[in-house]
């Protein structure tokens, strides 16, 4: 078990509430002990043990509603 924390770049939002809603999809999977995006910056960051969790079950709990995380590099 590795706690990492991880700033994305998040594709799809519009506006305010869609940093709303991505924050609390994140917030909502298993392993994920924190999550915070802002729509300002387009970015998400992310605590999260990647024993139980990764940027694809991620990216699958967003892909509903348009959102997709990109890793900085």
């Amino acid at each position: 078990m590795a706690i990492v924390r991880k700033k994305f770049i998040v594709e799809g939002m519009h506006c305010g509430s869609c940093a709303v809603s991505t924050g609390m999809i994140l917030k909502g999977l298993k392993g994920v002990k924190s999550a915070r995006a802002d729509y300002d910056s387009r970015s998400a960051e992310v605590e999260y043990d990647d024993a139980e969790v990764g940027l694809a079950q991620m990216n699958q709990a967003l892909e509903g509603l348009g959102y997709r995380l990109e890793e900085r590099t």
